[in-house]
């Protein structure tokens, strides 16, 4: 289980009082019995406690492609840090 799924479970759990039981990768957001406002709310908390946008979050999306989103998203920015830093340091050292 991913550190991004633990925070996912985390949320619904303490701030949508989720049973733990139901949150595994293949539960659906829909079959959590989240409505539009609550998806809103678990996309702000995403962004918050993971650090990464996820608008394109769906009734038919699963917890597990949810927690694989974010961390592609993650990895994105991560690379996209690293590629930064190498052209400020080749940048730095043709000046």
């Amino acid at each position: 289980m991913s550190d991004t799924f633990t925070v996912l479970r985390d949320c619904l759990v303490q701030e949508f009082d989720v049973s733990a039981a139901v949150v595994t990768p293949g539960a659906t957001l829909a079959s959590l019995e989240l409505d539009s406002l609550a998806l809103v709310e678990l996309s702000l908390l995403v962004e918050e406690r993971i650090g990464v946008t996820v608008s394109d979050i769906r009734p038919e999306s699963t917890l597990g492609d949810l927690a694989a989103h974010a961390d592609a998203k993650l990895t994105d920015a991560n690379q996209s840090d690293a590629h930064l830093t190498d052209a400020k340091l080749i940048a730095g050292t043709v000046s």
